[in-house]
C-alpha cells in the first residue's frame, strides 16, 4: 500500500507524462479488447444451444464445380433412414410469404423447417408450442411460429396472438408459437412454417435446395459421423447414378461452419491490434526510461539510504502496473465505444453480430492484458533504473556514463521495434487497400449506375398459371416504364449480386450423349425482352429477345460469351440448339451471345449463363430492373405506386439500387481494409511519436556536446547531419526488420487479397518510403531544435 500511494503521488506530480502514457495505453488496450470481444463472441463462444458442440451442418459437394452445395430432399430422407450416428437429422429451406390485410402488403421472410428442427437444436418456443409431426405434411402445414422480432414489430408483443390466423399468400395460417428473443435465426426471418415435403420431393435426388443439420449421439465424434456419411454417399451414388454420381458429403461442426468465412479476417485483425498494443507498450517503456533518467538522483539517494535493487524494482513496477490498470480502465471505455462502432460499420453478413459485446471473458481478458502489459513495459525500465552508479549520479556526472549509454541503446532498440511493427501493419493495410481498389475496378458485366431492382414474389393462389405470371410481368413493366425519367424496364427471376441463383444442366444438340451426372451446368435466367437493355449487358452477336418470342413461339435462348467460347470455340453458336432442363424437354435455338456477367461477386469467376424468354418459361418470383436517365427524387415511392396500380395486394420485398447490391457484395473486404487502415494509421502515429521522443531526448542529453561542436566551428548542417544519422540508423534498422517481418506475415492475409500478391513490391516500396518520410519528419523537428543551441548557454549549463 505504501508503494501504491507513492506511485499515485508520482503520477500526479507528472500530469503530462501520465496523460500521454494513459492515452497511449487506452488506445492499445481498448482496441485489443474491442477486437477480442468480437473474436470471443463470434469464434470462441459456444452457440446458444444446449450441447451445441454436438450440432453439425451437412452439405453436399461435387468437386471441383461445387465444393459446397445445398442438399437434395431425396438425399436428406435417405440419410434419415440410413445414418446411425445421429440423434436426429433435420432440414430447413428458405421461403417467403405475402402478408395482406394488415395495412400495406408485406413480403415476409420465412424458414420452412421439418417438425424435428427445433428439437434438434433443443430450442422451444417462448410462448405456445412447436410443430407436430402431423403438421409437417402437405395440406396440413398452415401453421406458423413467429420470431420474437416480427411478433414485437407486427403485434406489439401481445400474447393473445396465439391461435389467431395470419393471411399468408391468401391462405389462413394459425399462429401456434413465439420464438425466444435470443433464437439465432437470420435477423431478417419473420416466421417459421413446416417444410411439408411432398412424396415426390422424398424421391428427388437431383434438385438441391435445402439445408440439413444433425445432432450427434453422445460419444460420437465429427470424424466418425463424416466417415459414415461418406459411406452412405457412395451407396447412394451406386443406387442413383443419374443424380448422385460424383456427389459427396461435407460435414462440419455448426459453429465452424457459421464462422468459416470470417475467421481469417477476425484473426488477422486480432493480430493487427496485438501489434498495435506492442507499439503502445514500447512507447510507454520509452517514456518510463526517460522518466527514470530524470529520477536518477532520487533512486540513487534511495539506494544510498539502504534500498536494495529488488526494492527499487518493486516500486517502479508498482508504478508501471498502476499505469497499466488505469490505462485499461480507460481502455474499457474505448473498447465499449469501439465495439459499437465496429458493429455499426460491420457488414450485415457478419455472423452472430447480435451476440457481440463485452462479457466476463472480455473483462477478464482486459484485466490480464493490463497486468501483462504493465509488467511488460515496466520491467526493462525498472531494471535499467536499478543499475545505478551512486558516485556518478550523486555528483550529477552521470550523463555520459555507461549506464546512460546502455539506456540509450535500449530506447533505440524499442524505436527499431516500433518502426518494424508499424511497417508490418502498414504493408498489410496497403495490400488490402490495393486489393480493394482492384476489386472496385472489376467490370461486373453490366452498368449498375442509375438502375434499381424491385423484387417480389407472386402468390401461387392468385397467379397459379404461367399465363397469369407473364401477364403480370408485362403489365408491371409497362407501369414502371411510365414513371417520368425511366428509360427501360426489364425483369428476371434472379439477378446478380442478390445471393440467389438458379443452376441447371444443359445439353447441346448433335453432341455425343454424356452421363446425366456429367452434364455441364449453367446459371439460368428467365427474362423479359428489355432485361439486357435495363441491365446494360452488351449484345456481342445475334439478336436479343423481343415481343415475338411469346409462349407459343419457337423456343429460343441466349448464352453468355464464356459458354460460347467453351462449347463453340471454332464454330458459330448462332443457330445451334441447346436443351436446358427446365420444364418439358425441348431444344432452344441460340439466337444471341451476350457479355459475361459476374453473378456471385466481383472476386468470383464468371459462371456459364443461359437466358430464356420469361414468356416461354414464366415463374412466380421475379426482380424488375428499372433504368433511369439520372437521379429521380422519390423513385422508390413511385415504383411502389406503379406496382400497386397493377395489383394493390402485391407486396414488394425490396427496392434497391444496383450500386447498393455491389457495395454489399464487397462489404466484408471494405470492413477488413478499413480496420487495418485505422490500426496501421494509429501505429504510424505512435511510431512517429516514439521516434520524436527518442530524438528529442537525445538532443536534450547531448546539448553540451552540441554546444562544444558549434563552439569549435560546426555548422547547422553538421548538427542536422549528426542528429539525422543517429535517427536514420534506427529507422533503417526498423525498416529492414519490418520488411523481413512483412514478407513472413503478410502471407496470412493472402486469402483476403484480390489481384494483388502478398509480396507486391510496389506496396512494400511505397509503404517503406512513406514510413521513412514520416520518421524523417519526426527526426527533423528535434534536429532543427538542436541547430538553435547557443554554445555559450550550453557550456555555461555544463
Amino acid at each position: 500500500m505504501h508503494d501504491l500511494r507513492y506511485a499515485l503521488r508520482q503520477l500526479a506530480k507528472a500530469p503530462a507524462f501520465t496523460a500521454l502514457a494513459l492515452l497511449t495505453l487506452a488506445l492499445g488496450i481498448g482496441a485489443c479488447t474491442a477486437i477480442f470481444s468480437v473474436v470471443n463472441s463470434v469464434l470462441l463462444r459456444p452457440l446458444a444451444y444446449p450441447e451445441s458442440d454436438r450440432l453439425v451442418v451437412i452439405r453436399e459437394m461435387d468437386l471441383p464445380e461445387f465444393p459446397e452445395f445445398s442438399v437434395a430432399p431425396g438425399q436428406y430422407f435417405s440419410w434419415l433412414e440410413q445414418a446411425k450416428n445421429f440423434e436426429t437429422l433435420a432440414a430447413i429451406r428458405g421461403g417467403s410469404y405475402n402478408l395482406t390485410g394488415f395495412g400495406e402488403p408485406q413480403r415476409l421472410t420465412a424458414k420452412r423447417i421439418t417438425a424435428n428442427y427445433l428439437t434438434a437444436l433443443r430450442v422451444h418456443p417462448a410462448l405456445g408450442r412447436d410443430f407436430t409431426p402431423d403438421e409437417d405434411a402437405p395440406g396440413k402445414s398452415a401453421v406458423a411460429i413467429l420470431t420474437h422480432g416480427f411478433w414485437q414489430r407486427q403485434f406489439g408483443g401481445r400474447p393473445d396472438v396465439l391461435n389467431q390466423t395470419l393471411p399468408l399468400d391468401g391462405r389462413p395460417f394459425t399462429i401456434v408459437g413465439i420464438m425466444p428473443r435470443d433464437f439465432q435465426a437470420d435477423s431478417k426471418t419473420d416466421l417459421l412454417t413446416p417444410a411439408a415435403y411432398t412424396p415426390e420431393e422424398h424421391q428427388d435426388h437431383g434438385a438441391h435446395y435445402i439445408g440439413v443439420i444433425g445432432r450427434l449421439k453422445p460419444g460420437v465424434t465429427v470424424e466418425q459421423a463424416r466417415s459414415e456419411m461418406n459411406v452412405i454417399a457412395d451407396r447412394l451414388a451406386k443406387q442413383f447414378p443419374d443424380t448422385n454420381k460424383g456427389w459427396g458429403v461435407k460435414l462440419a461442426p455448426m459453429l465452424e461452419y457459421a464462422v468459416a468465412d470470417v475467421r481469417p479476417v477476425l484473426l488477422s485483425l486480432l493480430g493487427a491490434v496485438g501489434f498495435l498494443l506492442l507499439i503502445a507498450c514500447a512507447n510507454v517503456a520509452n517514456l518510463l526510461l526517460a522518466r527514470a533518467t530524470a529520477r536518477a538522483k532520487e533512486i540513487s539517494i534511495r539506494a544510498a539510504l539502504g534500498a536494495s535493487r529488488t526494492r527499487i524494482v518493486r516500486q517502479l513496477l508498482t508504478e508501471s502496473v498502476l499505469l497499466a490498470v488505469l490505462g485499461a480502465a480507460l481502455g474499457l471505455l474505448v473498447a465499449q465505444w469501439g465495439t459499437s462502432a465496429l458493429l455499426a460499420f460491420a457488414p450485415d453478413t457478419l455472423p452472430r453480430a447480435r451476440e457481440i459485446g463485452l462479457d466476463a471473458r472480455a473483462l477478464g481478458f482486459t484485466c490480464a492484458l493490463a497486468l501483462v502489459t504493465g509488467i511488460g513495459f515496466g520491467l526493462v525500465p525498472a531494471f535499467q533504473a536499478a543499475r545505478i552508479n551512486l558516485n556518478e549520479t550523486l555528483k550529477d556526472a552521470g550523463r555520459g556514463s555507461s549506464e546512460g549509454r546502455h539506456r540509450q541503446r535500449v530506447r533505440g532498440a524499442l524505436v527499431v521495434a516500433e518502426v518494424a511493427i508499424a511497417l508490418v501493419l502498414l504493408v498489410g493495410a496497403g495490400l488490402l487497400i490495393r486489393s480493394f481498389a482492384r476489386l472496385q475496378n472489376v467490370n461486373p458485366g453490366f452498368q449498375p449506375r442509375d438502375a434499381w431492382t424491385v423484387s417480389l414474389e407472386l402468390p401461387e393462389k392468385k397467379y397459379g398459371t404461367g399465363a397469369q405470371q407473364a401477364a403480370f410481368a408485362q403489365q408491371a413493366a409497362e407501369a414502371l416504364a411510365a414513371i417520368p425519367g425511366v428509360q427501360s424496364v426489364g425483369a428476371s427471376h434472379v439477378v446478380p449480386f442478390t445471393g440467389n441463383d438458379y443452376v441447371l444442366s444443359f445439353t447441346i444438340a448433335g453432341r455425343p450423349p454424356v452421363d446425366p451426372a456429367d452434364e455441364p451446368n449453367a446459371n439460368y435466367y428467365a427474362i423479359t425482352p428489355d432485361y439486357f437493355k435495363a441491365m446494360g449487358i452488351p449484345l456481342l452477336r445475334g439478336r436479343l429477345f423481343n415481343a415475338h418470342d411469346s409462349a407459343g413461339a419457337p423456343r429460343v435462348a441466349i448464352i453468355n460469351e464464356s459458354l460460347a467460347k467453351k462449347f463453340f470455340p471454332n464454330e458459330n453458336p448462332l443457330g445451334q440448339r441447346i436443351n436446358i432442363t427446365n420444364g418439358p424437354e425441348a431444344f432452344r435455338e441460340i439466337v444471341g451471345v451476350v457479355g459475361d456477367v459476374k453473378h456471385y461477386g466481383l472476386d468470383t469467376d464468371t459462371p456459364l449463363q443461359t437466358y430464356e424468354p420469361f414468356a416461354q418459361q414464366p415463374l412466380n418470383f421475379l426482380t424488375f430492373v428499372v433504368r433511369t436517365s439520372g437521379p429521380i427524387p422519390g423513385l422508390p415511392a413511385a415504383i411502389r405506386t406503379a406496382i400497386y396500380s397493377v395489383d394493390k395486394d402485391q407486396p414488394i420485398a425490396s427496392v434497391r439500387p444496383l450500386t447498393q447490391l455491389i457495395a454489399e457484395s464487397v462489404a466484408r473486404q471494405r470492413f477488413a481494409m478499413f480496420l487495418f487502415a485505422v490500426f496501421s494509421g494509429v501505429a504510424l502515429l505512435l511510431a512517429a511519436i516514439g521516434i520524436y521522443g527518442v530524438m528529442a531526448y537525445s538532443v536534450t542529453q547531448r546539448t553540451g556536446e552540441i554546444g562544444i561542436r558549434m563552439a569549435l566551428g560546426a555548422q547547422q548542417a553538421d548538427v542536422l547531419r549528426l542528429i539525422f544519422v543517429q535517427g536514420g540508423r534506427l529507422v533503417a534498422l526498423g525498416l529492414g526488420a519490418g520488411l523481413v517481418g512483412a514478407l513472413l506475415l503478410t502471407r496470412f492475409i493472402s486469402s483476403m487479397l484480390f489481384g494483388v500478391s502478398a509480396r507486391d513490391p510496389f506496396t512494400f516500396v511505397a509503404i517503406a518510403a512513406l514510413l521513412a518520410a514520416i520518421a524523417g519528419l519526426a527526426c527533423f523537428i528535434p534536429a532543427r531544435r538542436a541547430t538553435k543551441v547557443d554554445p555559450l548557454t550550453a557550456l555555461r549549463a555544463e
